[in-house]
């Protein structure tokens, strides 16, 4: 065996023990995790309805599962003494399920990442996935292209052979994002649909799909530390009941949201 590939298989052999051992109840950050600060943003497309996903506003997917792709791209920051600027990641698989026992996702690593920034990747999962962290079937190492046109308007993802990607944000006249509402995410508080263009996966003996035309969303995010610990996220209060629990409602009059 290359002594290139002993660093990848280890940081395979850590990532999927992390998320293993993770209880299905976890909504808080362990109490030894290390301080963090990132800012990037998030592309996702899934299976359910354009505009329209219920997961987002505490309820189960459209169609009982939910067939995603959850792309992240953190321009800057650190976790712990890692220094996370430029890296990129994207889950793949179905990743919320009203069956919890059938969540489960690959991890496409960009070919860029180090062991160490894949390693804080996993321990960030475990906690931002909150109740129900998903089975990871396994990694890969892949080139990842992401572009966000100038008028961050236009986002595309590709990983070549496997996953193509293509999102448009609608704004008003002076530039402003519709579509921006309150969700439970990953990442922070809200979300900004976009029109799914392309939507396309294809990777032999792990899953194939062309789910065009459904949802997608885009985030730009700031989060912290902090922000788990206080527990000012609204994925922390979720409860999958169907409709924004008191606590939530409480939280997304207090951003200046709408409550839909």
């Amino acid at each position: 065996m290359s002594r290139v590939r002993i660093p990848i298989l280890l940081a395979s052999t850590i990532l999927l023990l992390a998320l293993g051992s993770l209880s299905e109840q976890t909504k808080q950050p362990p109490k030894n995790i290390p301080d963090f600060e990132l800012r990037g943003i998030d592309f996702t497309e899934c299976a359910c309805t354009a505009y329209g996903c219920p997961c987002r506003s505490n309820g189960h997917p459209t169609h009982g599962a939910c067939d995603a792709a959850d792309f992240v791209f953190i321009k800057q920051g650190h976790y712990g003494n890692v220094k996370m600027d430029g890296f990129k990641a994207v889950v793949v698989g179905d990743l919320i399920d009203k069956d919890h026992s059938k969540v489960h996702g690959t991890i496409y690593f960009d070919e860029k990442t180090t062991p160490a920034q894949r390693e804080a990747f996993s321990e960030m999962l475990g906690f931002m996935f909150a109740w129900n962290p998903p089975k990871v079937d396994g990694t890969k190492i892949v080139p990842i292209q992401f572009t966000e046109s100038a008028d961050r308007t236009v986002y595309t993802l590709t990983i070549p052979g496997i996953l193509e990607e293509k999102g448009v944000m609608k704004r008003d006249q002076s530039g402003k994002p519709l579509h921006t509402v309150p969700a439970m995410d990953l990442w922070g508080n809200h979300i900004t649909y976009v029109d799914n263009v392309v939507f396309k996966y294809h990777d032999k003996g792990i899953g194939e799909w062309d789910l065009s035309g459904r949802q997608a969303n885009v985030k730009e995010f700031h989060s912290t530390k902090a922000m788990w610990e206080q527990k000012k996220m609204l994925i922390q209060h979720g409860d999958m009941s169907g409709t924004w629990t008191a606590k939530q409602r409480e939280m997304i009059k207090q951003s200046g949201m709408k409550v839909e």
